[in-house]
């Protein structure tokens, strides 16, 4: 059988161990499009990612992004963890001048920058789909008995709950302190009730209360079903949909432009930091872009 390369890639991070784990398969255009998803599940990272070619002229790669249970039109750190190998390893020259890769994705062709000084990647930023808002979802109640925490726990300052969507919908939970926050321990049986009404089954609660003061917000993965093999320590889908909202609702002011960081993943031991940017038009979100930096482990082999 033949035997696949893949990178071992610690993404939203510059410390190794820590952020959001991927592994990448650079060259994987002899790898069947059957066996993708049996090898992410064999791999059980929350994605793995293979790198193909692309048949649009204007795509420099294809990414194809599985989780354990299916493939996904978009997410972040599997595009900003494959770009970061494809360049790190060689396979993606650089000039150091402000390199775009345009990569394939489910929802489209979107470009991916790449920030590099002396042949090495210092930070990779994607663009995200325009946003889209939902309506908000009133039923707090629900929501808090699904996540195990109060009504109270939630909506501070009658901030609502909505789908904000860049690629992935994501219900946006607003959240009141750190304490609230970490207590959330979700209930699958109410959040998939919940989910069949909104449309998504990916969850993800924010709070403005923050550890590091350098950030905008605090922000947790709700894991209760299949997406992920447990929380997702750093989620750059959700990400760009939680800047959206917060610029959205008022909360960060962009004049015209916003930049955030959201911290993450320290309730699983791997923090991160992601960095996102939101321009506005018409006083409205209008362009998301999401990024930050990361970590080449190693590399390994598959026979396929």
């Amino acid at each position: 059988m033949p035997r696949t390369q893949y990178l071992r890639v610690d993404v939203f991070t510059t410390v190794p161990f820590s952020g959001n784990p991927l592994a990448v398969f650079p060259d994987a255009d002899a790898i069947p499009p059957s066996r993708m998803q049996a090898i992410a599940r064999e791999m059980n990272l929350s994605e793995t990612v293979f790198c193909v070619r692309s048949a649009k002229p204007q795509a420099d790669v294809r990414l194809r992004i599985f989780t354990i249970d299916r493939e996904l039109p978009l997410a972040g750190h599997p595009t900003i963890g494959a770009v970061f190998a494809l360049a790190s390893t060689g396979r993606l020259p650089l000039s150091g001048a402000g390199d775009v890769v345009w990569c394939e994705l489910g929802v489209g062709v979107l470009p991916v920058e790449v920030e590099s000084r002396s042949g090495i990647v210092e930070r990779v930023v994607m663009t995200q789909r325009e946003p889209r808002f939902g309506e908000a979802y009133s039923r707090v109640d629900r929501v808090a008995a699904a996540l195990g925490v109060t009504h109270a726990a939630l909506c501070p300052g009658d901030l609502p709950i909505r789908v904000v969507d860049t690629g992935i919908p994501w219900l946006i939970v607003p959240v009141v302190d750190l304490h609230a926050i970490r207590r959330i321990a979700a209930d699958p049986s109410r959040c998939a009730a919940i989910a069949s009404e909104v449309d998504t089954d990916a969850f993800y609660a924010f709070t403005q209360d923050v550890v590091d003061s350098t950030c905008t917000a605090h922000a947790r993965h709700v894991a209760f079903g299949s997406l992920t093999p447990g929380e997702d320590p750093a989620t750059g889908s959700a990400a760009g949909c939680l800047a959206s909202y917060l610029v959205g609702e008022g909360i960060v002011l962009a004049s015209p432009n916003a930049d955030l960081t959201i911290e993450q993943g320290l309730e699983v031991n791997r923090p991160s930091r992601i960095e996102a940017m939101v321009e506005t038009e018409a006083g409205k979100p209008k362009r998301v872009r999401v990024g930050g930096r990361a970590v080449l482990l190693g590399d390994g082999s598959l026979e396929v």
